[in-house]
């Protein structure tokens, strides 16, 4: 199922060491029910460090950022925020990980007249909730939507200062607000940018366009010193099955580039570049592009391709709880399979080849300290 597995055993894959802990992967998922012909949504629960199958929890939206309630003691450590994409579906769903049971316990409406896009942030000492909205009138002008970080009541919003804004994430020892806007069509204005926001002030701090302009601004992961990367989808108007989506890295001190080499593999990664995680002890960032069926390595201080896997429609990347792998959501059904973060090959055991089977059929997964940990 996997390209490229060939590879030595990882020094780290020892399911008997004590210290090893891979974690339980959450993510949304899709089904049709099988008697009725619907589609039907809930949350996916793999636990990697128990043999065990994967359970699911209810919910009426297919999730697609999923936002943990911080460890602080205005909040349940048990509770997650999960919002749907383009649409009114934003939940608090209870998850005792030690059983892998749950429940949806409230709903969230989204601001008068508008509709989540897909993502949300607590603040740093989890006060606020901070939600990219936009108007359903005009669905591209974007909203930072702010929230009682406990009673999840609007407080108010600021621009996102750009179009069509999707993912967000807390810079600055939480001072910044870090937003990506995917921006309007080829030739009209606002284009694709990420915008860093003061929030103490709400102003705008700076601006970068995404330098490739047939790209949007998608997805976005950073290091802890501010380096940054960001995978993009074609641009709107432009057809995915025809159109390359891309990858974008910022060392800090350094400008966006958009990686255009090897040209074999950038050419290849038609529709979006949809996951992005980076492993910050060896500064590589893990992506994937489902309809081109790659999950893609580069090194984010050059920008140079170090290893790609040929993997049946990869979407979510995330980092195991211990930090020495990535952890890849593939395929349908939907399958979770380990990465060495070091040698960036698949773990080499029998199950991880075949992946094990998640329940997760979104964009993203999650992975969470189980009760082991």
């Amino acid at each position: 199922m996997w390209g490229s597995m060939e590879g030595e055993r990882s020094a780290f894959d020892s399911r008997d060491e004590g210290s090893r802990r891979i974690g339980i992967v959450l993510g949304g998922g899709a089904m049709r029910h099988a008697r009725t012909g619907e589609m039907v949504f809930h949350v996916g629960v793999l636990d990697l460090d128990r043999p065990l199958p994967p359970a699911s929890i209810d919910l009426d939206f297919l999730a697609h950022g999923i936002t943990p309630c911080p460890p602080s003691g205005r909040h349940d450590p048990r509770r997650y925020v999960m919002f749907e994409k383009h649409g009114p579906g934003c939940a608090i769903v209870d998850i005792d990980l030690s059983t892998r049971t749950g429940a949806r316990v409230a709903s969230i409406p989204a601001g008068a007249g508008r509709q989540f896009y897909g993502h949300g942030v607590f603040s740093a000492d989890g006060a606020l909730l901070f939600c990219t909205e936009t108007d359903v009138a005009d669905r591209s002008r974007g909203w930072i939507a702010v929230r009682d970080g406990r009673d999840f009541r609007l407080l108010g919003d600021f621009p996102s200062y750009g179009l069509a804004p999707h993912d967000c994430m807390l810079a600055d020892d939480g001072r910044t607000l870090v937003v990506s806007n995917g921006g309007s069509k080829l030739g009209e204005p606002d284009p694709p940018n990420v915008a860093y926001v003061d929030l103490a002030t709400q102003a705008l701090r700076e601006r970068i366009d995404i330098p490739d302009a047939e790209l949007n601004a998608g997805h976005l992961a950073m290091t802890a010193a501010g380096d940054l990367a960001v995978v993009s989808a074609p641009r709107d108007g432009y057809a995915a099955e025809t159109h390359r989506g891309g990858i974008s890295l910022r060392p800090v001190g350094g400008a966006l580039a958009t990686v255009h080499a090897p040209r074999e593999i950038t050419d290849a990664l038609l529709g979006e570049t949809l996951s992005v995680a980076i492993h910050e002890p060896t500064g590589i960032v893990g992506a994937t592009t489902p309809l081109a069926h790659y999950v893609t390595f580069w090194r984010l201080a050059t920008g140079e391709l170090v290893h790609s896997l040929r993997v049946p429609n990869p979407r979510g990347i995330a980092l195991s709880l211990d930090g020495h792998e990535f952890i890849v959501n593939f395929g349908q059904p939907p399958r979770a399979a380990r990465i060495d973060a070091t040698t960036l090959r698949p773990i080499d055991d029998p199950d991880n080849k075949r992946g094990f089977p998640s329940l997760a059929t979104g964009s993203h997964i999650l992975v969470m300290p189980g009760p082991a940990a």
